[in-house]
């Protein structure tokens, strides 16, 4: 019996001891399948490329250096494909063909309006020049002008009478110095360019009255025209741009000169006083505009057709035409 006691009691020490490890084992591995799975990570992707903006705009450049003060042929540019046209460029190359650069232009350089001629004095013609006039509401015809119109100059000059019985008085005179001038520009306004916005037809309440005209003058009428600005009140009249009437110097003498002519010239030297260059650079004098000569300086004169048939001498050049001038000592 008392082997049997103790067979038992070390049974269940065993079967205790047997418990306790696995009651152990089942506690360590509980917090295990009860803990979170673990986090994936997260795949490495690679840097996604630049989007190129798509290249829908056009842009003239220079296909090769363009040399300032050299007209541009149509050669010497390309049309290229950008994403955004830079400001000033342009889209065609017939609209840069004829510019002039202010500027050498390095081969590739997108051509802009910033690197070309001023663009009135590219609107001049050859043997004219840009003159600017001041004007208001009245001798500007009310602000109705516009860049491209075509207007005549009027002067009128307050006079000293001639006559030695009327000593001091004085009275107004008025002539046409100027027939069928274009206008350039109107206060703020330009003539339009291709591709741009033409300028409005008048004034508004966001647009300042115009106070200056510029217009292109003939090189022989500069003189008279800036010394009637000088001289006296100036006055623009607008007339109908298929007007063609113009005034004859050949009805008239013309008025003398600031300069006389030298007395030693050939006849060829002499023939050269009559290009417009020599008769500007000769210059005139302020009565000289209404006809008035203060000194006998002498000038240079029409002359009546002869029987053989009209004639004109343009400065070496004589040829054929409705009219003749001479010089007169």
């Amino acid at each position: 019996m008392h082997n049997v006691s103790r067979i038992a009691a070390l049974v269940l020490v065993v079967l205790a001891t047997v418990l306790a490890l696995v009651a152990f084992t089942l506690g360590k591995r509980r917090p295990e399948q009860d803990a979170p799975p673990p986090m994936a990570a997260a795949p490495i992707t690679a840097p996604a490329a630049p989007v190129t903006p798509a290249k829908t705009a056009h842009a003239v450049v220079a296909a090769q250096a363009l040399p300032a003060g050299e007209v541009i042929p149509a050669a010497a540019l390309r049309d290229v494909a950008v994403s955004t046209a830079p400001e000033g460029s342009y889209g065609q190359i017939e609209l840069l063909v004829g510019q002039v650069p202010r500027v050498d232009i390095p081969e590739g350089t997108v051509v802009t309006s910033a690197l070309l001629a001023n663009p009135i004095a590219m609107q001049l013609r050859p043997g004219e020049r840009a003159l600017a006039v001041p004007v208001d509401e009245v001798s500007g015809v009310g602000y109705r002008v516009q860049p491209g119109d075509y207007v005549d100059v009027v002067v009128t000059l307050k006079m000293e009478e001639l006559n030695p019985a009327s000593l001091g008085r004085q009275h107004t005179d008025s002539r046409l110095l100027a027939a069928r001038l274009r206008v350039l520009a109107y206060g703020a306004r330009d003539l339009p360019n291709v591709g741009q916005s033409t300028p409005v037809t008048r004034n508004d309440a966001n647009e300042a009255a115009a106070k200056m005209a510029v217009l292109a003058v003939p090189l022989a009428e500069v003189d008279p025209l800036v010394l009637g600005l000088q001289a006296g009140k100036v006055s623009l009249a607008l007339r109908h741009p298929g007007d063609q009437g113009m005034p004859s110097d050949l009805l008239f003498p013309l008025p003398p000169t600031v300069l006389a002519p030298r007395s030693d010239l050939t006849a060829e030297q002499r023939a050269w006083l009559l290009t417009p260059e020599n008769r500007a650079f000769a210059g005139i004098q302020d009565a000289g505009l209404l006809g008035r000569a203060r000194t006998s300086t002498p000038s240079i004169q029409p002359r009546a057709p002869t029987q053989a048939g009209p004639e004109i001498i343009r400065g070496t050049n004589v040829a054929s035409s409705h009219a003749a001038l001479a010089v007169t000592p």
